[in-house]
């Protein structure tokens, strides 16, 4: 390592951001974003990177966060063309690079991150990320993502997730409605097929029996004005609080859940309305248990390199 320093990646479907970390820094530094339209490889964005920060030649430990299931030395991103030969990378960095799902990286900035990072939303207060304690994340954007961290051994272990590509099930009227258009059109319905931003603009297009809006800020900003929007975001938030108490159950999140993401944070309001709860805890065992689970928007938008930057500390 030259002088403690590591590089840290963001890799998503429509850009990468990359971050220098170590030396004593707590945050990551030096970020720099390139589009993935304007590099033929990831390779090649790397090397872009390494030769405007001035460490060419270095040889780097380095994490890197991908948006998509992490396996075996060749990683497919989720909707890209790119693909991360990790043997690439390390012939790059000349040392061998940690590959994570972005949402386990996501997971583990958690232990990063101050108490005025998170805003509650209603039930139970928030608890701050302690041993012991077990907890889900979900990040609401262009795709779903979900992993959880989960105590062992006296420490918190990220633990990868697609549970985003679950199957959907619908609970009611307009669910049925968002369902049966997307079948129609010949698509696999899955949790995701909702919950993100095309999640957004499908269920407009669904209930509105066939407008579409060009941005899902079209439906999110119009709440008030629009009654399709309106129903689109209930639906979108009510399925949402469904989904928080599935993975609860599955990962025994009893410590907590925490929503990432942009769409999150614009539907914060919703989220606070009772539909989310009702929708979360609507169980018929351990209801008590999921009125006292609490959850809590994240309000950063770093939380891949910050995760990243947590592993290299971690190793």
């Amino acid at each position: 390592m030259d002088n403690g320093v590591a590089l840290v990646a963001d890799i998503g479907r429509q850009s990468v951001r990359f971050g220098l970390t170590g030396g004593g820094d707590v945050e990551p530094r030096e970020i720099k974003r390139f589009s993935n339209a304007d590099h033929q490889t990831f390779t090649s964005a790397l090397i872009a990177y390494l030769a405007s920060v001035g460490l060419r030649d270095a040889r780097l430990p380095s994490v890197l966060a991908v948006a998509g299931a992490v396996r075996g030395d060749l990683i497919n991103l989720t909707g890209s063309r790119w693909y991360i030969s990790l043997a690439g990378v390390e012939a790059v960095l000349r040392q061998k690079p940690v590959a994570m799902n972005e949402c386990a990286a996501n997971a583990l900035a958690l232990t990063r991150l101050p108490p005025t990072t998170f805003t509650a939303l209603p039930g139970a207060a928030p608890k701050p990320i302690a041993p012991g304690g077990n907890y889900a994340v979900i990040g609401v954007g262009t795709g779903l993502g979900v992993a959880a961290l989960i105590s062992a051994d006296g420490r918190h272990v990220p633990v990868q997730s697609e549970a985003g590509h679950i199957g959907f099930a619908p609970q009611n009227g307009d669910e049925e409605r968002f369902a049966t258009f997307c079948k129609a059109r010949g698509g696999v319905v899955e949790v995701e097929t909702l919950l993100s931003a095309n999640g957004l603009l499908l269920a407009y297009e669904a209930l509105s029996g066939g407008k579409r809006l060009p941005a899902p800020e079209d439906v999110t900003r119009n709440v008030g004005r629009d009654p399709i929007a309106a129903a689109v975001v209930r639906m979108f938030v009510e399925h949402l609080g469904a989904f928080v108490g599935d993975l609860v159950l599955t990962f025994d999140a009893w410590d907590g859940v925490f929503l990432t993401g942009a769409i999150a944070r614009a539907l914060e309001t919703q989220l606070k309305q009772p539909g989310f709860r009702r929708r979360m805890e609507a169980r018929t065992a351990f209801r008590r248990q999921l009125a006292e689970t609490p959850v809590a928007l994240v309000n950063r938008a770093d939380l891949e390199l910050i995760g990243a930057a947590a592993a290299i500390r971690n190793a």
